[in-house]
C-alpha cells in the first residue's frame, strides 16, 4: 500500500541485457503509481526546484494541519504493483498489460482508452478554452507584486477587503510563494550579481527593500495558474467589495494563489526530470537521451493520451512543455494530426534509423509516421477578459511534435520513438486537475476560497461589464520557456511597471519546422508498403480552425464541488452531443484494414452516451469525500 502525500524513486521496468533499451508503453517512467497526488508543495509538477530535502523553516511554517480540509489520508491504489508483468525484451505490447497511467486515466473518465490509431480522432479544439495569466514569479514576491502603478497588490487588496491583515498575509505569502522562500541563495543588489549563477537568476526583492537574493526566472506557480485556469471561469469584469476594487487580473492572481495552497486532487501522468540539462544530455546511437526520465513521455503514450483526453473526452489538462529541468506548466487547448503515413517497421529504420532492422520492437508490425501540431495557453500580462473578446490566439502557442508509431496488425499502438528535433523537444509529464477546492478550503498562508469565490461568481455574472475594466499590461510575459523581460519587480518600485512586449507566441506563428527530416514525402525511401492505409490528406489545417470540434456547450460545466450529484461526463467538458454518431470519418483517419466490417468511431466522438450525467471522476471525487479532514 502506497500512502500519501508521496513517494519518490519507484521506477516503471525497464528493458536489460538488450543492445537497445526501449520503454514499452505499459512500462513508462512514472513518478508515482497512486491514482491521486495532491497538489501539495512535494506535487511532482510544482514551479520550482524539485527536491527531497526541504528547507526546515519552510517546512516547520507550513505543516497540514493549517489547511481546512486537506487531503492528505491513505488513498487505496489503483492496482498491486507487485502484479505487474516485467517487460519481454524487445517488445512493447498493450495486449496483457497497460501502463500505471493508462489505468489511471481509465479509473478517472470510467472509460476505457481508445488505442486503434484507424479510429482515434485526428484533431480537436476546446471551448472554453483555459485563461491566460501570469505564472506569479517567486522573484517578483508572486501576488504581492504591484503590478498597476499606484495600486496595492492583489494580495493587499484581499486582504483589506475582507477584513485579514494585510502585512502577515503578505509575509506568509513571501514565505512560502515569493522572495523570502528564498532567503539561503546568494544576496544581491542588481541582476548582474547574480551572472555567475548562470541558472537564469533575477534579483527578487521585496516592495520596498533594497537588496535581495537570486532566484531564478522560471520559479513561479504556474501550476496553480494552470489549474485554476482549466477549473474556473475567466473573470471577465471588475467587481467592488467592500471599497475596493479589484481588476480581473487581480482576481485572477488570487485565484491562482488559493489554487498554489488548496492542495486539490490530480491525476499525475509521466515522470518528471529533475536533473542537470547539461550532465544528463548524453544520447544513444540513435539520438535519444540515455535518462529515461527525460526522453519521457514516450510517444505511444502522449498519442494516445491527447487523442482520448481531448479528442475523446473533450477535457483540458496541464503540460510541462520542456523535457528539461524547469517546470513550464501550460493548460492545453487543442491538437491536429497534420501528418500520418504508413511504412513498414524495417523501411522506418533505414529511413529514420538509419539501421537495416528495426531495433525498438519485434512485435511492431506496421509504422506510422506521425506530425502533431499540438496547441497551448501561454502566460499573459494583459489584464482584462481574454477569452471571450478573442484576443485568446495571440496566448496560443503551437509546436509539431515529429514521431512513429508501432502498431500490431489490428492498427493496435503498441508504442513509438520520437523523431527529428522532437527527440529532445517534446512534453515532460501531464497532469490533471480533478476538481476544484471545497467552499471549505483555508490554505495555510490564510486565503479564504469562498471568499475568492465570491469575486469569481460577481465577475462572470451576466451583465458586470458596468465597471470599466483598465486597459493596461500588468506583467511582461514576452519570452515563453526562458527568462522573463519583466525585470520591474525586482526594483521594488510600485511605479515600476513592466514595459509591454510583443508576445511571441501566437497562434498563427509558424512552427520551428514544418517538415521531418528525411521525411517530406509521402512516399517513404525503402517502404514496400504501398498496399497499407494512409491518410487521406497530410495537411488538415495550418492553424486552429472554428471548424475543430468543440465541446456540445460553451458554457463553462467544470467540475461541481463535492457531493454534487449531477456532475458532467468529463473534467471541464460536456459529452458530445447524441447525434453525433454519423459523422464521416475526417481526413487524415487511415482506412480500416480490408476485410473489416466494424465502422471506426468518429472523430469527437465522446464514448460516453448522451445524457450520462455520471462524472469520468465520480469513484476518485467519492474516495477523497470519505476521506476524514484533518
Amino acid at each position: 500500500m502506497v500512502h500519501w502525500p508521496l513517494v519518490y524513486g519507484v521506477a516503471a521496468a525497464v528493458y536489460a541485457g538488450h543492445q537497445v533499451q526501449a520503454v514499452p508503453i505499459e512500462n513508462d517512467k512514472s513518478d508515482v503509481y497512486a491514482e491521486i497526488v495532491i497538489m501539495n508543495e512535494a506535487f511532482p509538477g510544482v514551479g520550482t526546484y524539485l527536491s527531497s530535502k526541504s528547507h526546515p523553516t519552510e517546512e516547520s511554517s507550513f505543516t497540514s494541519s493549517a489547511v481546512t480540509n486537506p487531503i492528505e489520508a491513505p488513498v487505496p491504489e489503483l492496482f498491486d504493483p507487485a502484479q505487474v508483468q516485467p517487460a519481454v525484451l524487445g517488445r512493447r505490447r498493450l495486449e496483457g498489460t497497460k501502463s500505471h497511467d493508462m489505468m489511471k486515466l481509465e479509473k478517472f473518465f470510467g472509460l476505457d482508452l481508445e488505442t486503434d490509431i484507424t479510429v482515434l480522432p485526428t484533431r480537436c479544439q476546446l471551448d472554453p478554452v483555459p485563461w491566460p495569466s501570469s505564472y506569479w514569479p517567486t522573484y517578483m514576491d508572486s501576488v504581492n507584486y504591484r503590478w498597476k502603478t499606484n495600486q496595492p497588490s492583489p494580495a493587499e487588496k484581499y486582504a483589506n477587503a475582507f477584513g485579514h491583515d494585510a502585512k502577515a498575509l503578505m509575509d506568509k505569502i513571501s514565505f512560502k510563494d515569493g522572495v523570502d522562500k528564498h532567503k539561503h541563495r546568494k544576496k544581491c543588489l542588481h541582476k548582474r550579481d547574480c551572472k555567475e549563477l548562470k541558472d537564469g537568476s533575477e534579483c527578487g526583492k521585496r516592495y520596498g527593500q533594497k537588496t535581495g537574493y537570486c532566484i531564478p526566472n522560471w520559479f513561479g506557480i504556474c501550476h496553480a495558474w494552470a489549474s485554476a485556469a482549466i477549473l474556473e471561469p475567466e473573470p471577465r469584469c471588475v467587481v467592488v467589495h467592500n471599497g475596493t476594487k479589484f481588476e480581473p487580473y487581480d482576481i485572477k492572481a488570487l485565484l491562482t494563489v488559493t489554487y498554489d495552497g488548496a492542495r486539490i486532487p490530480t491525476i499525475f501522468l509521466g515522470s518528471r526530470f529533475n536533473g542537470n540539462d547539461v550532465t544528463s544530455n548524453i544520447t544513444d546511437e540513435y539520438g535519444r537521451f540515455t535518462d529515461d526520465r527525460r526522453r519521457d513521455i514516450s510517444p505511444g503514450f502522449f498519442h494516445i493520451a491527447v487523442t482520448n483526453i481531448m479528442g475523446r473526452f473533450n477535457s483540458s489538462f496541464v503540460i510541462d512543455h520542456t523535457a528539461g529541468n524547469a517546470v513550464w506548466n501550460q493548460p492545453v487547448r487543442g491538437y491536429e494530426i497534420v501528418r500520418l503515413a504508413w511504412t513498414t517497421p524495417d523501411a522506418a529504420a533505414k529511413k529514420y534509423f538509419n539501421v537495416d532492422k528495426y531495433p525498438f520492437n519485434d512485435a511492431a508490425t506496421k509504422i506510422a509516421v506521425v506530425t502533431t501540431r499540438f496547441y497551448w495557453v501561454v502566460e499573459s500580462g494583459e489584464n482584462g477578459p481574454l477569452c471571450s473578446t478573442g484576443r485568446i490566439d495571440k496566448f496560443t502557442t503551437k509546436v509539431d511534435y515529429d514521431y512513429v508509431l508501432e502498431t500490431d496488425e489490428t492498427y493496435q499502438i503498441l508504442g513509438g520513438e520520437w523523431l527529428s528535433g522532437s527527440k529532445a523537444n517534446h512534453i515532460d509529464f501531464m497532469w490533471i486537475p480533478a476538481r476544484k477546492p471545497t467552499n471549505t478550503t483555508v490554505t495555510a498562508f490564510g486565503m479564504v476560497y469562498s471568499e475568492v469565490e465570491q469575486l469569481i461568481i460577481e465577475s462572470t455574472r451576466p451583465g458586470c461589464e458596468s465597471l470599466p475594466v483598465t486597459n493596461s499590461t500588468a506583467v511582461d510575459h514576452s519570452s515563453q520557456g526562458g527568462a522573463s523581460s519583466a525585470s520591474a519587480a525586482s526594483s521594488g518600485s510600485a511605479a515600476d511597471e513592466p514595459t509591454p512586449g510583443a508576445s511571441s507566441n501566437s497562434l498563427t506563428s509558424s512552427s520551428d519546422s514544418d517538415d521531418l527530416t528525411g521525411s517530406a514525402s509521402d512516399d517513404l525511401t525503402g517502404s514496400a508498403s504501398d498496399d497499407l492505409p494512409r491518410s487521406a490528406s497530410d495537411d488538415l489545417l495550418g492553424s486552429a480552425s472554428d471548424d475543430l470540434p468543440r465541446s456540445a456547450s460553451g458554457e463553462s460545466s467544470r467540475l461541481a464541488p463535492a457531493g454534487n450529484a449531477t456532475q458532467p461526463v468529463s473534467a471541464g467538458m460536456t459529452a458530445a452531443p447524441a447525434d453525433n454518431t454519423t459523422e464521416p470519418v475526417p481526413a487524415g483517419t487511415p482506412a480500416a484494414p480490408a476485410g473489416t466490417t466494424t465502422e471506426p468511431v468518429p472523430a469527437g466522438t465522446s464514448a460516453a452516451p448522451a445524457g450520462n450525467t455520471t462524472s469520468p471522476a465520480k469513484a476518485i471525487a467519492a474516495m477523497i469525500d470519505s476521506l476524514p479532514a484533518s
